[in-house]
């Protein structure tokens, strides 16, 4: 069956080859071409990709995250010299980019590769999302990652799915194989709609999905990720995910039922959590400060509560038995996980 493909009307050459080239051949299907975004929106079930390029002034990043929303995918389409278009289309989270010298099978291959998987996506899971980040300054997220999904364990099923994109670290925290991994996960949900228990890695009370550490490979696309999620809400009751230090606008922080932001409890890392909490798009997260001092730990409450305007939820003792399980493949520390109990019982 061919992908149904909207185009954005432009008069750059990409666009009007596109279209004879699927008249031609029938490798895609266009279904559209619109020259106004409500016509886009209109017909969203009858469409699979939006091929969009970056110089049409309403192809902006808030109408690509509401085209994503509709499920759709969207390849980005930039002149080979407007670096301000492809760094919008980049920042949005276009699913693929092109500039629009590729010729015209490089497109379609494109548009092929980012088009719904033959596993149809149950979107109506019952598992609850909780996505763990902090800003930059390594404040400690994988590890309280680890420690609130291994107290949710206890309580209901639960996967942790290592999404921290610059430095994949949970593998080797916790002393498991590097294969299967995130990748693996996610070949097989966009093949059947599942993820397969082949995928997953299971230590004390919880299952796993670890980073990948495929040297020379590009990451997985957002809709890969995004499915992966909704994929894991059929299979578990909770579902942690470990971004590292995302942006605030990251899809999944919106996507989640719970946001958890770590904050180092030093003064750097309280006003790096503040710029965070500054630039936060929807509900406000919940703070767990990390690595307190006992004897400061009043004045580092204080301190976030008036830099961020939101109360902690959770403070975390400065223990060097916590920094040693950190450094081994131990179940996380008794010390870090009391703190999180109240947190990974209702999330």
């Amino acid at each position: 069956m061919s992908v149904r493909v909207a185009t954005v009307l432009s008069a750059r050459e990409w666009e009007p080859g596109l279209v004879s080239y699927a008249r031609e051949t029938a490798e895609v299907l266009i279904v559209l071409r619109a020259f106004q975004p409500h016509e886009i929106e209109e017909h969203a079930s009858e469409i699979d990709v939006v091929v969009a390029g970056g110089e049409v002034s309403w192809v902006t990043p808030v109408q690509i995250a509401a085209w994503q929303r509709a499920g759709l995918g969207v390849l980005g389409i930039h002149p080979l010299e407007d670096g301000p278009a492809a760094s919008m289309l980049r920042a949005a989270g276009a699913d693929e980019l092109l500039p629009e010298t590729a010729d015209v099978r490089t497109i379609v291959t494109a548009i092929r590769f980012i088009a719904p998987g033959a596993g149809a996506i149950d979107r109506s899971g019952t598992g609850t999302v909780t996505a763990v980040t902090g800003p930059r300054g390594a404040p400690g997220t994988t590890e309280v990652a680890i420690g609130l999904a291994w107290e949710s364990g206890r309580h209901a099923s639960t996967v942790l799915i290592d999404l921290d994109v610059d430095a994949p670290s949970i593998a080797i925290r916790l002393g498991l194989p590097p294969r299967p991994d995130i990748t693996d996960a996610a070949d097989e949900v966009r093949a059947t709609g599942l993820i397969d228990a082949t995928a997953v890695q299971r230590t004390g009370p919880i299952s796993v999905i670890t980073g990948s550490h495929r040297i020379g490979e590009a990451p997985l696309r957002p809709t890969m990720i995004e499915d992966l999620v909704d994929a894991a809400t059929m299979a578990f009751d909770r579902v942690v995910v470990d971004l590292g230090t995302s942006e605030p606008n990251n899809p999944l922080l919106k996507r989640s039922d719970t946001a958890v932001l770590v904050a180092d409890a030093s003064a750097v890392g309280v006003v790096r959590a503040a710029h965070v909490v500054a630039a936060w798009a929807g509900p406000p997260p919940t703070i767990v400060l990390n690595r307190v001092a006992p004897r400061s730990q009043a004045d580092v409450v204080t301190a976030a509560r008036e830099w961020t305007g939101i109360e902690p939820s959770a403070v975390i003792p400065e223990r060097q038995s916590i920094r040693a399980a950190s450094l081994t493949a131990r179940r996380p520390d008794a010390r870090l996980r009391k703190p999180l109990s109240h947190l990974g019982s209702r999330l």
